[in-house]
């Protein structure tokens, strides 16, 4: 994939279970990932978000469960590469032998790959080098702060790293349902007309022609010449069709459950993670800032960076949920497809296998979910700024009631 594998080396699944790069990176990750863990007592009272409302800093929140995150992701990671990539590798063969890629779909798979990696690559180090840039040239401690954010970084970069394979391995699967589903409406307009001027890929043409009197053959047959499959039983290439494009799709359905079983609960990590960062990071800017006259902007934060940060975190909030819903959606749009075509005048061996593809996805219905309990879908999204701005309200309302007391507190001192 355009020398992506170079790339995932470090990042991403690798081929090789006993890659060099693969164990020296997760080594590197363990030991920053305790070093950083150790040495949280020494810069808890070093950020410039300290709450005496809260007794903590909202910033050494999301850095600790940012860390530990990364640690139990990579764990997880390392975990599914020894015991279950392979039945992804071997899903990923059938692939190739009943839905063998074409040169469009691949250019597709490798242009949405460098874009993602391109884009999300060079903003997050540009933002994250400003931070460090700041923080470095304010701080009353440049080395210990620029060396703790640059490995919290790095951290952060794997998880980075994994929802970006997520999101690739969502597009390879929605390219093959997407390939079905043209095809399943390439033959639905044929099946609208007995005459068919347009030859596609994958069908012959039929022409009326005059039937003698001895000729007891159906008026409609349409003959499939099927370059991509060739059924031993001519008598029905339809139904041979209509059976192909079934284990084509359980193949794609297959690789949903099996990227759910490698990426699932590092996703949902990664939503929670980005969900809790971006509700502190909000409170902060917008509420903390100006309620506590010893908050210092120009040391970890400006406006530049909030804003930043903000674009970063909804993006990868997006990606992981756009990517999984719009596949999904796409797996989905088969099950319309087979219904229209069954409605249509079909013979009893064609209409037999459509009902039983309609069975399979009625039963078998698509859908990402992190362990059965949270579906990623587009929903989500509008739930999660719901409970935002809930979340929010009650910070503000906690930092006033703490403030009003506490003043009330030194006002009655003798």
């Amino acid at each position: 994939m355009f020398g992506l594998q170079h790339f995932g080396v470090i990042s991403f699944d690798s081929n090789n279970d006993n890659n060099i790069y693969q164990i020296a990176y997760t080594v590197i990750l363990f030991i920053t990932g305790i070093s950083l863990i150790i040495v949280f007592p020494l810069v808890n009272d070093k950020f410039d978000d300290w709450s005496k409302a809260f007794s903590m800093s909202l910033t050494v929140v999301t850095c600790s469960s940012g860390i530990i995150t990364s640690l139990i992701s990579r764990m997880i990671v390392v975990y599914n590469i020894k015991f279950k990539y392979q039945k992804f590798k071997t899903t990923l063969e059938g692939f190739e032998i009943y839905i063998p890629m074409n040169s469009v779909a691949s250019k597709h798979i490798k242009y949405f790959s460098f874009s993602v990696i391109f884009f999300f690559m060079s903003f997050i180090i540009a933002t994250n080098s400003l931070r460090l840039f700041y923080i470095f040239n304010n701080h009353v401690n440049p080395f210990l702060m620029t060396t703790f954010f640059g490995l919290y970084y790095m951290h952060n970069l794997s998880m980075v790293c994994t929802e970006l394979h997520f999101s690739i391995q969502c597009f390879l699967v929605y390219t093959k349902f997407r390939d079905i589903n043209e095809k399943l409406i390439q033959i639905n307009d044929e099946q609208k007309y007995y005459n068919f001027n347009v030859r596609y890929s994958f069908t012959g043409t039929q022409v009326a022609t005059p039937r003698n009197s001895d000729d007891k053959s159906p008026p409609c047959v349409i003959m499939y010449e099927k370059d991509f499959y060739c059924p031993k039983d001519k008598s029905f290439p339809l139904a041979n069709t209509i059976e192909l494009f079934r284990i084509r799709h359980w193949l794609s359905r297959e690789a949903i459950n099996d990227i759910k079983c490698l990426f699932g609960f590092q996703m949902g990590m990664s939503i929670i993670i980005l969900a809790v960062t971006v509700l502190f990071d909000i409170y902060t800017e917008l509420f903390y800032s100006y309620t506590n006259s010893s908050f210092s902007k120009s040391v970890f934060r400006s406006k530049i960076l909030f804003i930043g940060w903000m674009l970063q975190y909804s993006t990868r909030l997006g990606l992981i949920i756009v990517t999984a819903h719009t596949t999904i959606q796409q797996a989905v749009k088969t099950k319309k497809l087979i219904t229209e075509m069954n409605n249509r005048h079909t013979d009893s061996n064609t209409k037999e296998e459509l009902q039983l593809f309609y069975n399979q996805l009625s039963i078998c219905s698509p859908e990402f979910t992190i362990f059965d309990i949270l579906t990623i879908n587009n929903s989500l999204i509008t739930s999660m700024m719901s409970a935002g701005a809930t979340y929010i309200l009650i910070l503000v309302q906690f930092q006033s009631e703490k403030t009003t007391h506490k003043n009330h507190y030194l006002s009655n001192r003798p």
